[in-house]
């Protein structure tokens, strides 16, 4: 079992290195050529941040890094328009990404991404497919930029969030599935979703995403607790586990008070049944948590 960072590292942060965003109402305030200089710099930072945590993780033990999906704020907005390469301190962005490449090829440290909650391939509105398709290859597009390879190695997680008949959703999901981008297509991953109805349950996900499109599932302990059709944990486990050709990269939370509100720090640890897996470490104390969960393992 290893142990992977999402996102923020609170040890770096309390050191002044963080992410930084921007609006896109923040962004029509400001004469056009400002709001791009400010938002160059911010992506630049994020990148340069990015690269210093995935350092941080190597150092400190911690075998995986998920990706900010707050990396490149604003400039793929219709209104905007704009791509990495339009920015002007492009040559510095690619230097940047260039540090990044190399830092994950030297320390071996395992790069995913959980793109937005918004993220849908299933509405019936062009719109939002739209948006969901152009927020996913700007994330495997930046994958590409730093060298990761196009298969689940560096997977691209998303949720199928729409209750209703499955026959009928995956069936809409996997239409617009077979259109993204092979860079897309070949890491995009799906996870159990406590949705109200539970219709996707990791056996679910498993019959109608995995036996139709090969599409891996990961098992999430906190939302398979929420939705489990009263299915064994182990079973689901074992299950989600068989649909990925490498290691899978499951993820770990615990719920406050027994309520789906992530929890601070963990009172338990991760069960990987005897299985090889990487667990997304989803508590809100970040490194914290995961220097716990460690201190944990050493000491049974």
């Amino acid at each position: 079992m290893q142990l992977a960072l999402c996102c923020i590292s609170n040890v770096l942060a309390d050191q002044g290195h963080k992410f930084q965003t921007m609006t896109l109402t923040r962004f029509l305030k400001l004469p056009r050529a400002e709001a791009i200089n400010t938002v160059s710099e911010r992506i630049l930072n994020n990148f340069l941040v990015t690269n210093r945590v995935i350092q941080h993780c190597a150092d400190s033990g911690i075998a995986g890094y998920r990706l900010s999906s707050a990396l490149v704020p604003v400039i793929s907005h219709p209104i905007v328009n704009l791509r990495l390469q339009d920015l002007p301190n492009w040559s510095d962005i690619r230097a940047a990404l260039d540090q990044i490449a190399a830092t994950i090829v030297r320390t071996g440290v395992r790069v995913s991404a959980h793109p937005s909650e918004y993220i849908t391939l299933t509405s019936l509105d062009p719109t939002a497919i739209r948006n969901s398709v152009d927020d996913l290859t700007q994330h495997a597009d930046i994958f590409d930029l730093i060298g990761l390879p196009q298969d689940y190695r560096s997977p691209l997680n998303i949720h199928c969030r729409q209750d209703g008949d499955p026959v009928e959703i995956s069936q809409r999901f996997l239409s617009v599935f077979r259109t993204l981008p092979a860079n897309v297509r070949n890491r995009l991953v799906i996870e159990v979703n406590d949705n109200v109805s539970g219709t996707w349950s990791i056996r679910n996900l498993f019959q109608y995403f995995y036996l139709t499109a090969g599409i891996p599932v990961t098992y999430d302990s906190l939302h398979r607790q929420f939705c489990n059709h009263g299915n064994d944990d182990s079973a689901d486990f074992h299950l989600a586990h068989s649909t990925w050709p490498t290691t899978p990269l499951f993820h770990y939370s615990e719920g406050v008070d027994g309520t789906r509100k992530h929890a601070d720090m963990p009172t338990g640890i991760p069960n990987s049944y005897g299985k090889p897996v990487f667990f997304d470490v989803e508590l809100k104390s970040k490194d914290h948590a995961i220097f716990h969960i460690l201190q944990q393992c050493k000491a049974k």
